[in-house]
């Protein structure tokens, strides 16, 4: 059985694979390995709630009694499934977390023999990494209120949100080639604001590189960041293969 102090030690020092303990981003997928079989690995998905919810307001009087913790304390967050999961391979919760944009934790060494020991250290992990999340918001300048545009943002499926990303480069081009600053600055911001909704790994502070730079060939280097957006989307890996070495000769050529 692993002892308190080392489910303490692991809680204090909550290794990000992927992402930071500074700035988690609300959403994590978190793994362990066997203790008798290193290969085999379980996994758990933990989640922040960006609203407060006061759960006893959805429990019935007759039940409250019953249940005096989840009506004392609001619901932060939580993991699920609380005892976790074996998964196909490491590779491919890594591979799920970069293409969903989630934090990823290394949660150590489980014995899968003991669920309840389990449990807790799936609940203490999480607590850990909700604690994390409300110190991020404490230290991080949040907007007091959502855009309009970030509202709709909120709602779109990928598809639609990257046939807005087409519509604001082509914006940003425009306004690049007429040396409008003001529209340039008012577009770059509102692909930022729309690449919060994004994977990372879209890459579109490049391509905004791309766009605003006054070489012939940049439009053309603009295009195929914008293609291999919809190349990672449509998990068409062969294109995206091709696209991605095209850009590297363009740079390459540019560079030089």
């Amino acid at each position: 059985m692993m002892c308190k102090t080392c489910i303490e030690r692991l809680i204090l020092d909550l290794y990000f694979e992927r992402g930071a303990r500074e700035t988690p981003k609300g959403h994590a997928l978190a793994y362990f390995r066997q203790k008798y079989d290193p290969e085999s690995v379980l996994a758990t998905y933990i989640i922040t709630l960006p609203i407060k919810v006061d759960v006893s307001k959805y429990i019935p009087p007759m039940f409250a009694n019953q249940m005096p913790e989840m009506t004392s304390q609001g619901m932060a967050g939580f993991a699920f499934p609380p005892l976790p999961e074996k998964i196909e391979s490491l590779d491919h919760l890594r591979h799920l977390a970069e293409i969903r944009g989630d934090d990823l934790i290394d949660g150590g060494i489980c014995d899968s023999n003991d669920p309840m020991e389990l449990i807790q250290l799936v609940n203490d992990l999480q607590l850990e990494y909700i604690r994390l999340w409300d110190q991020s918001l404490e230290t991080l300048a949040l907007p007091e209120a959502f855009t309009v545009n970030e509202l709709i943002y909120e709602l779109m499926g990928e598809q639609d949100k990257l046939s807005e990303l087409s519509k604001l480069v082509g914006k940003l081009r425009f306004a690049t080639e007429g040396s409008d600053k003001r529209l340039m600055k008012e577009t770059n911001d509102e692909i930022m604001i729309l690449a919060r909704y994004l994977p990372e790994h879209y890459w579109i502070p490049r391509l905004i590189q791309t766009v605003e730079m006054p070489a012939a060939s940049a439009v053309i280097l603009a295009q195929l960041y914008l293609e291999r957006c919809y190349k990672l989307f449509e998990e068409d890996y062969s294109r995206l293969q091709e696209v991605e070495q095209e850009i590297q000769r363009i740079e390459n050529s540019l560079e030089s």
